[in-house]
């Protein structure tokens, strides 16, 4: 029972990325208006999440071992690989549908980013009940823009509600497979260098997704309003949960 409450506190934060969802239901007149809004939501969320939050995260928890210049070296490398894992995947994306490929880009780097996210939350809960509640609640209320992030160029792509609470489950399960493998396995052995990678490689996945892909993306529609409109909707969400 000791190690459930961790795995359960997680996977109600990871469960809310399916609330993306919603958005499937809503009856909109004008698609690409939406489409270029929940990107430019998207675009926000996933840059501000690695440069706001992941990479100083990671930092932090190698700060006092590492010089600045080791800090520098080790964090652009790791960043580049990051960039070099998204290049490679986007190339093995059969589909060509440009919203295809942004849809199944995010739902792998959210499901990446998810994973060190719920080891953290376990980590954090199996210490500190409370304490992991409230960061469970923080990260519930991010999960739900990221699940947007997926869920709709997948839908609008496919023109399949199943495919897109597929994709979005399978993101937001990341949490749930990082509480497990910290519960069970890696608890013992989980230490700040393993988080440090994890934080930063993440971190240059999304970077560069988001800049990349879904910027790209919303642009090429010319709905420069509503992909505005977007990113100050996710500013706003941010800035009330990291």
């Amino acid at each position: 029972m000791k190690n459930l409450y961790p795995i359960l506190i997680t996977g109600i934060a990871g469960f809310a990325t399916m609330l993306g969802n919603i958005l499937l239901f809503v009856n909109i007149k004008y698609k690409e208006r939406l489409i270029s809004f929940s990107l430019g939501l998207s675009f926000i969320v996933m840059f501000l999440i690695s440069v706001v939050e992941l990479i100083p995260e990671g930092v932090k928890l190698v700060y006092e071992t590492f010089s600045i210049t080791e800090l520098f070296l080790t964090g652009i490398f790791l960043l580049l690989i990051g960039y070099f894992i998204v290049s490679i995947i986007d190339k093995n994306i059969d589909n060509q549908d440009s919203l295809y490929r942004v849809g199944i880009l995010s739902m792998i780097s959210l499901l990446i980013h998810n994973i060190p996210e719920g080891m953290i939350c376990a980590i954090t809960s199996s210490t500190n009940v409370r304490l992991g509640l409230q960061m469970s609640f923080i990260i519930l209320i991010h999960n739900i823009p990221e699940g947007i992030c997926i869920s709709l160029p997948i839908y609008y792509a496919t023109k399949s509600k199943r495919k897109a609470f597929i994709y979005t489950f399978i993101s937001g399960m990341g949490e749930v497979v990082g509480a497990l493998i910290t519960m069970f396995i890696l608890k013992r052995f989980i230490n700040n260098y393993m988080l440090y990678i994890i934080l930063i490689i993440t971190a240059g996945i999304m970077i560069t997704l988001s800049i990349r892909k879904i910027l790209t993306e919303g642009l090429s529609f010319k709905k420069y309003i509503w992909f505005i409109g977007g990113i100050i909707l996710g500013i706003i969400i941010l800035v009330i949960t990291l």
